[in-house]
């Protein structure tokens, strides 16, 4: 009996001195971390832009220097089909975004109206109405992406444009510059359109939302609607991010790192 308790206690020491230690490594860890704020970071890496501009401006003479003057036609062409080829594959892009985000707005409209005229909310105290506003945060989230995705698709699609602007007088002339209209409808920005309204139509269901089914006072909604709350914060967190932070694509400094892996044939 005194040897069982002897090995039992010899147990419980060790248990213990393994636990004080895994115990001190985390908390030093954790301190680590802390000390650092490399859990802060990450925890708004989403919400604040890192990169900045390290952009230098290029005049029209620069442009051509690097691009026109000292090059062969055969350079100069191959420059000139390369933009036209990327030109014509960010317009494909951006109609497919189209369409993927058209797919979003439909199902969450449908899920919107399927929750509407669900047999619970024909009471006139709904028991989960932020189910409804949850679907309301996710048409809003998808529209407001949709609606920042357009310009920045339509900014890439410029982009390669201005560039066969600029290549076409050594191939071509100005075929792409000379129009036959003076004035028509741009088929990409009434889509662009389209898309804010979207973002407005949920913004507005949001308030309605508000004014019919959330209440602050302590003898309603048993007080503070807290799935409302959190949904509300995560959708403007991510609002954030799109908007201010690490949706904002910019053209920073960047630092390569190249690593070779080994290779061993057989």
């Amino acid at each position: 009996m005194e040897f069982n308790n002897k090995r039992t206690l010899v147990v419980y020491k060790g248990k213990k001195r393994d636990f004080l230690f895994a115990s001190k490594e985390l908390f030093k860890a954790l301190w680590f971390n802390a000390k650092n704020f490399h859990w802060f970071f990450d925890i708004i890496f989403l919400f604040i832009e890192k990169e900045k501009n390290a952009l230098e401006r290029l005049t029209d003479k620069q442009y051509k220097e690097i691009f026109i003057k000292g090059r062969t036609k055969e350079q100069i062409q191959l420059s000139y089909e390369k933009a036209w080829e990327a030109k014509n594959f960010e317009i494909d892009l951006y109609w497919r975004r189209a369409t993927y985000f058209w797919a979003f707005q439909i199902a969450s409209l449908t899920g919107y109206f399927v929750v509407q005229n669900s047999k619970n909310f024909e009471l006139d105290h709904p028991k989960s109405p932020e189910i409804l506003y949850f679907v309301i945060c996710i048409g809003f989230i998808t529209a407001l992406a949709w609606a920042l995705i357009n310009q920045g698709s339509k900014a890439w699609q410029r982009h390669w444009e201005i560039h066969v602007d600029m290549l076409e007088e050594e191939i071509t002339g100005p075929l792409y510059k000379i129009v036959t209209t003076a004035k028509t409808f741009s088929v990409s920005k009434i889509n662009d359109i389209v898309s804010r309204f979207f973002v407005c139509i949920w913004i507005l269901m949001g308030i309605q939302y508000f004014f019919k089914y959330l209440t602050f006072s302590g003898t309603h909604n048993a007080g503070i609607n807290w799935p409302t709350v959190i949904a509300t914060i995560i959708a403007l967190y991510f609002t954030g991010t799109m908007l201010f932070g690490y949706g904002r694509g910019r053209f920073g400094e960047r630092v390569v790192r190249f690593y070779s892996r080994k290779f061993r044939p057989q």
